[in-house]
């Protein structure tokens, strides 16, 4: 867990800085996400989130599938299971093109409007 507390507040410092840079009084909402290949466990990611972010603000987690294109009959598949060959023709000669991110997705916060003059 120490491996994605690291991150948590690697992530937590990022979400801080684009909150101050639109004028954010809190973050309501982060949103992640995460792929098989990564190397960080979904589940602890969102245990050391409960720990270390600031109150009110909610974790979604998107785990992205391990996605490749195979080489030779150029589709796009699923791998399951870590097995990289192709669903289609069994070529092992596959390119992973999505799942192997953390990252942060998006950000959801809340502003203070300013008051409008009253006439």
């Amino acid at each position: 867990m120490m491996h994605e507390a690291s991150l948590v507040k690697s992530l937590l410092e990022q979400v801080d800085r684009l909150a101050a840079e639109h004028a954010a009084v809190a973050v309501e909402e982060v949103r992640v996400r995460i792929g098989p290949l990564s190397g960080v466990e979904p589940m602890l990611v969102s245990l050391a989130f409960e720990r270390l972010a600031p109150a009110g603000a909610n974790l979604v987690v998107e785990e992205v599938p391990l996605t490749a294109r195979c080489r030779d009959c150029c589709k796009l598949f699923e791998l399951k299971q870590f097995r990289f060959h192709c669903s289609y023709c069994e070529s092992s000669d596959v390119d992973v093109i999505e799942g192997d991110v953390f990252m942060l997705e998006s950000i959801t916060i809340r502003r203070v409007e300013p008051l409008e003059a009253v006439p």
